[in-house]
C-alpha cells in the first residue's frame, strides 16, 4: 500500500509506539468531566439524534394521516428513501458542503419543508392528493440524507478510544426517539394537523441550531484519545501536523506516530 500511495520512505522512518488506552464504560463516562470538549460534543450529537428519530418515526406513521391511502404513501415514500440512498445524494451533500455543514443544510431543509406543508395544508392537488402530502414526501428525501451525515459527523467528533460509547449513548436516545414519535400520532385527534406538523418543523429546526455549534471534522485527522480533540479540531494545530509540527498522532487505538 505505501508504494501504491508513494509513502514508502515515510512508512520507513515512522516509529511505532503502543499505547494502552483500556478502559471500561463506567471509566469513558468519567471521562466526560476531564474532558469537556467531549461532553459538549457528545450532548450536541445526542439531541440531534434524538430530533432526528423522532421526526423520522413520527412521520412515519402519519401517513394514514397526511395522505388518502396510507399504503401508496408508505409506497412513495420508499421509493423516495431509495433514491436518496441509491443515488449517493448524502454523499455529494457531505462532499460539497463538508461534514457540519451537511448536517445544518439537511436539517435547516427539514425544517423548511416541514413550515412549508402548514400553508399549504388542505391545497388539493386531485382527488387524492394534497399539496402538504406531497411537501411531507419531499422531507423523506432530507431525512435520509440527515441519517447518514450526522452518524458520519458521530463517528468523527468521538475519539477512537471511546467512540462505542458515545454511538451508544446517541443510539440509546435515538431509541427514546423512535418510541415517542410514533405516538405524536395521536395528537392529530385533539390537534389541528398543521400544529403537529410545526411541532416537526421546530425539532428539525432546533436540531439546526444545535448542529451550528458542533465541531467540524471536514479535512481533519480523527481522534483516537480525548486528547486529541483540542488539537485536531483547530485549525493552527492541523497546520502543524501537516507541517510535521506539533504532537505525536495516534493512530487507532493502539499506536503513536512519532
Amino acid at each position: 500500500m505505501s508504494k501504491i500511495f508513494n509513502t514508502a520512505e515515510i512508512s520507513e522512518k515512522t516509529e511505532l509506539t503502543f499505547k494502552d488506552y483500556d478502559q471500561n464504560y463506567l471509566a469513558q463516562l468519567k471521562d466526560f468531566k476531564k474532558y469537556p470538549l467531549m461532553l459538549k460534543n457528545t450532548l450536541r450529537l445526542m439531541m440531534c439524534w434524538l430530533m432526528m428519530s423522532t421526526a423520522s418515526y413520527g412521520l412515519l406513521f402519519s401517513w394514514p394521516e397526511l395522505g388518502a391511502n396510507r399504503y401508496s404513501s408508505a409506497f412513495f415514500a420508499d421509493i423516495i428513501d431509495f433514491i436518496a440512498k441509491g443515488t449517493g445524494m448524502t454523499y455529494f451533500i457531505i462532499q460539497f458542503f463538508g461534514r457540519r455543514k451537511a448536517v445544518i443544510i439537511c436539517f435547516g431543509v427539514v425544517a423548511a419543508l416541514f413550515f412549508l406543508a402548514i400553508p399549504s395544508y388542505g391545497v388539493r392537488l386531485s382527488a387524492t392528493w394534497t399539496l402538504d402530502h406531497v411537501v411531507c414526501l419531499a422531507v423523506v428525501l432530507f431525512l435520509s440524507a440527515v441519517w447518514g451525515s450526522v452518524v458520519l459527523l458521530t463517528k468523527e467528533l468521538s475519539p477512537t478510544s471511546h467512540r462505542g460509547m458515545v454511538f451508544c449513548l446517541c443510539s440509546s436516545v435515538a431509541r427514546v426517539g423512535a418510541f415517542g414519535g410514533p405516538y405524536l400520532i395521536l395528537l392529530y385527534n385533539v390537534l389541528d394537523t398543521r400544529i403537529v406538523l410545526s411541532m416537526f418543523g421546530g425539532m428539525a429546526a432546533l436540531a439546526t441550531f444545535v448542529a451550528f455549534f458542533n465541531s467540524d471534522s471536514t479535512d481533519k485527522p480523527i481522534p483516537s484519545v480525548p486528547e486529541d480533540l483540542a488539537q485536531l479540531h483547530s485549525d493552527s494545530a492541523r497546520k502543524e501536523q501537516q507541517n510535521g509540527e506539533g504532537n505525536d498522532y495516534v493512530i487507532g487505538n493502539d499506536y503513536v506516530i512519532n
